[in-house]
């Protein structure tokens, strides 16, 4: 009988074992490798990407830096360019204190009015409640007005001697001093009273 002896060693084994491990780790270092190498040209991409794009927003910046530095100087006004300012600003008052006077009566008295940018204050005095109520109705319904405020409503004697003193008679009645605030209507006055 002969005696199954193997002298030789086990390394086979080992190294077939090694070589599949090598494999494997070679192919997972190259698929790390691969994925780093995408991840780094996608970002490059997006990094030029992003270097374009603050270019430009850095030019346009200097453009909107350049408008606003031209904005700010001041500009040399000719006289042709104040005056169609001025003209553009100015409105006709003639339509507006005819209208104002059309509907005081001949008892009342218009002591003052006094025009600001869009707006007449006037002062009148009238005789009784009614006709005050009657006024400021009349003025609201103005096409030349959009709103009628009535500052203040106050009474008053007309009868006073020279000194100052008031005089003390039954047939003087009190009258009423009545301070208005008119809205102009910019539009149908520009338009010269024809509504657009």
């Amino acid at each position: 009988m002969v005696p199954d002896i193997n002298l030789l060693p086990r390394i086979d084994r080992k190294s077939e074992n090694n070589r599949l491990l090598f494999i494997i780790t070679g192919i997972l270092f190259a698929l790390i490798l691969i994925i780093l190498l995408f991840q780094y040209f996608s970002l490059m991409k997006s990094v030029n990407g992003l270097q374009a794009e603050k270019q430009l927003l850095e030019e346009r910046k200097n453009e909107l830096a350049a408008e606003v530095e031209v904005l700010e100087q001041p500009k040399a006004a000719d006289l042709a360019t104040s005056v169609r300012f001025i003209e553009s600003k100015t409105y006709l008052v003639s339509p507006l204190l005819k209208d104002i006077h059309l509907y005081t009566t001949n008892e009342s008295y218009l002591r003052e009015f006094v025009f600001a940018e869009n707006e007449i204050t006037i002062d009148v005095d009238m005789e009784t409640m009614a006709e005050v109520a009657t006024y400021v109705g009349e003025l609201d319904g103005s096409s030349y007005f959009t709103d009628i405020k009535v500052e203040e409503i106050n009474t008053f004697d007309p009868v006073t001697s020279e000194e100052g003193d008031i005089i003390n008679t039954f047939s003087a009645v009190e009258r009423f001093a009545n301070k208005f605030t008119v809205v102009i209507d910019p539009n149908y006055l520009r338009t010269g009273g024809v509504v657009q």
